[in-house]
């Protein structure tokens, strides 16, 4: 019996996820001669590696029933990836509306890398720093803007990651049977949040534009994720939407495996928050005798290419470090209660019932309810970066349930919670069309740090020369002038319209 075709005009799903990876290899690559540690030769075997990587993913996949591994039509991958095109616009990229104040600090960084020559070494304090961060986001506008100067830098940012953005939407289109499912779940994750507003109006008694961080704590609605840390947002999304695409079989165990490493230099909370799913997937796969010795090869290659990045991250990481993080009992408990239980339980009872899902529901519960508890850094990044794939699964189950018969009282509920955590995200874009576009940086990451930050340790981007590894510690670096304007940009950031 011959194997069904993969229906004409629609891309291959191996295709995209060829795509995701050698875009997000080739960060890889860019870190090595950013560093510029590397011998020339090693540049050509890395592109081998990466090659073999990428056609590896592309052969797997196709290897599946052709239902499973059909992907979006083109014209269903255009409509994706002007949604994603409005939603990072209105987030500030391109600089055509207002940036939130993280974008402070990412511009620096990002001119920074533009201004000076690889590598480079920053003199501000008594020993010189190396910018060390997840900076994987940033290698591809640096270089327009080496090439063709600012403005070409914010146009390559805004299409970088509103193409990838665009990948990761079509893909999880393919999650659903129906057109009109298609639409709906694109409009339920868009806004998708916890009641934020109930929260913060139950102990403030009032709705403001800080609505995120009422209790002290927070879980940020994808929104929020695309207008401040969209590469933090792209990591763990990328981690949420191949896991679900493995439970529905359109992709193999080895090609989910593969790409988490990858995400490391745009966001090591990203792939920390995938490990646990990647954990039930392999668990699973194991189980029931369905890991291949693809499995293991694929993403063998994936983590000997990103072995340079993962020391690079972990490199003079004493001003970083992981640490318990203590709350008082009953702030926690109300957050949970708010932010967590009412999409998680009405689902759990669900799966319960049905006899499905149990296990990745308690692996999402079981990080939602203990992430809040671990501190990466200064602030609450592990907590509301990590979260992402887990938030984005219960977001995906809770969609899948709605188009499910059955349990009105449930769905009611459920479009209840929904609606009024879409008010995060609607005082998110608000914030955006009210103020103007935020004007363009001149100082380094020093200053422009200490404009909003100034309180908190810069160890989270930066490591001491000395304290570099050897074979990572770029030998004759570039010094970047500590001489800075008077102010880091002409007026205010936030100005309104």
């Amino acid at each position: 019996m011959t194997r069904p075709a993969i229906p004409r005009g629609h891309i291959p799903t191996g295709w995209l996820i060829g795509i995701l990876a050698t875009w997000l290899g080739l960060s890889q690559l860019l870190l090595w001669r950013f560093l510029n540690v590397m011998p020339v030769w090693a540049y050509p075997l890395g592109l081998l590696l990466l090659g073999a990587l990428v056609w590896g993913l592309i052969r797997t996949t196709a290897r599946l029933p052709a239902p499973e591994q059909t992907g979006p039509a083109p014209g269903a991958l255009l409509i994706c990836f002007a949604v994603a095109l409005l939603l990072l616009i209105l987030g500030g990229e391109g600089r055509f509306f207002y940036s939130n104040i993280d974008w402070q600090v990412r511009d620096a960084v990002l001119r920074d890398m533009a201004v000076n020559p690889w590598p480079f070494v920053y003199t501000a304090r008594a020993v010189p720093d190396v910018l060390r961060a997840p900076i994987g986001m940033f290698f591809v506008p640096a270089l327009a803007w080496k090439a063709a100067g600012p403005r070409a830098a914010d146009i390559a940012l805004l299409l970088q990651n509103a193409a990838l953005l665009s990948i990761l939407l079509a893909l999880g289109s393919q999650l659903f049977a129906h057109r009109w499912q298609k639409a709906a779940a694109l409009l339920i994750l868009i806004f998708f949040s916890g009641p934020d507003i109930v929260g913060q109006y139950s102990i403030w008694g009032t709705v403001n534009d800080r609505i995120e961080i009422w209790s002290g704590l927070q879980y940020s609605s994808n929104i929020t994720l695309a207008f401040w840390v969209p590469q933090h947002a792209l990591a763990g999304w990328i981690a949420a939407l191949l896991f679900l695409l493995w439970r529905a079989r359109r992709i193999p165990l080895g090609a989910f495996l593969a790409l988490l490493p990858l995400t490391a230099l745009w966001s090591p909370f990203g792939l920390l928050g995938g490990l646990p799913f990647a954990a039930l997937a392999a668990f699973q796969d194991l189980r029931s005798r369905r890991i291949v010795p693809s499995d293991i090869a694929i993403p063998a290659l994936a983590t000997l290419l990103v072995i340079p990045t993962l020391l690079y991250l972990a490199a003079a990481g004493d001003d970083v470090g992981i640490r318990f993080y203590p709350i008082p009992w009953i702030r926690y408990a109300f957050f949970e209660a708010v932010e967590v239980l009412p999409l998680l339980v009405p689902v759990l009872v669900w799966a319960i019932r049905q006899r499905a899902d149990i296990a990745l529901l308690l692996v999402v519960a079981a990080c939602l309810v203990l992430m809040p508890f671990v501190q990466i850094g200064w602030s609450l990044d592990f907590m509301m970066r990590a979260s992402i794939p887990a938030l984005t699964i219960l977001a995906l189950l809770v969609i899948h349930r709605l188009f499910q018969p059955g349990m009105a009282p449930a769905k009611l509920w459920l479009v209840i919670i929904l609606l009024l955590g879409s008010a995060t995200g609607i005082i998110q874009i608000r914030r955006a069309l009210i103020n103007e576009p935020s004007p363009r940086g001149a100082c380094t990451f020093f200053k422009a740090w200490d404009q909003s930050f100034a309180k908190f340790p810069k160890g989270s981007y930066l490591a001491p020369l000395p304290d570099m590894p050897s074979w990572l510690r770029p030998e004759t670096p570039a010094r970047a002038s500590a001489n800075e304007p008077e102010k880091c940009w002409p007026g205010k950031w936030m100005q309104t319209r």
